[in-house]
């Protein structure tokens, strides 16, 4: 069941005995935000941040600033989704200046991007609008820590040993070493055990490089695509 900062307050409260006058809400609530911060750091991928946005490309335009499509923390991939479109394939910024400058930078249907200073940048620059699906994991929000109430922004497995990450600072203040190993302890086993529960691959879906598929080649694109960029 989701936890709000006002449930991990109460769990904190009834478990150590203390009122708001021995343990202001201000040091549990900076505890909390320091231990979910802790979680958010392990992974770039956390399942809770998946999602999916939308833009369209301007012509002849070829960055886009990530912030404007959406609160964006990892681009997973990028789809033209018109009727003749398909997946982008990601290649590093650098090898893009290196092949779309001079006269083979012309204007054409997408099929690379590259991601560089908090923007998409599109390869080949569009030559007209294509409609573009962004799957991504986006940034975590703190807006729980004014609105008490609401859902804390992560997985749920987390909440309950928020509690105990508290409890270990706590103990800690109070100059209790044991206490706050025994909870600093639960805290971390259980952020383990968690992560790996959410983060393993699904045992319905074997590991497959590749997933059998076949990419375009920046050189094959150029001997084939590219051919006849400018005639």
């Amino acid at each position: 069941m989701p936890m709000s900062l006002t449930d991990v307050r109460l769990m904190v409260r009834n478990i150590s005995d203390l009122d708001t006058t021995d343990l202001p809400n201000s040091i549990i609530d900076d505890a909390v935000k320091e231990a979910f911060q802790r979680v958010i750091v392990l992974e770039r991928r956390w399942p809770k941040y998946q999602e999916t946005y939308t833009f369209n490309t301007v012509a002849n335009q070829r960055p886009y600033t990530i912030s404007t499509i959406g609160d964006i923390r990892e681009v997973i991939s990028l789809v033209d989704t018109s009727s003749d479109g398909s997946r982008l394939t990601m290649i590093p910024y650098d090898n893009a200046e290196d092949i779309w400058l001079g006269n083979t930078d012309v204007a054409s249907r997408p099929y690379f991007y590259a991601v560089w200073d908090g923007q998409l940048h599109l390869y080949a620059k569009p030559d007209g609008v294509y409609p573009i699906t962004v799957r991504a994991y986006r940034n975590p929000v703190y807006t729980w820590l004014s609105t008490i109430t609401d859902p804390i922004d992560c997985d749920e497995w987390f909440h309950i040993l928020f509690a105990y990450f508290v409890l270990a600072r706590v103990y800690q203040r109070q100059e209790d070493p044991e206490l706050s190993a025994m909870y600093l302890k639960s805290f971390e086993e259980g952020v383990a055990m968690a992560r790996r529960d959410l983060m393993k691959t699904p045992s319905a879906r074997p590991l497959i490089v590749s997933g059998g598929r076949q990419y375009p080649t920046m050189r094959r694109w150029l001997q084939t695509l590219g051919a006849t960029l400018g005639t």
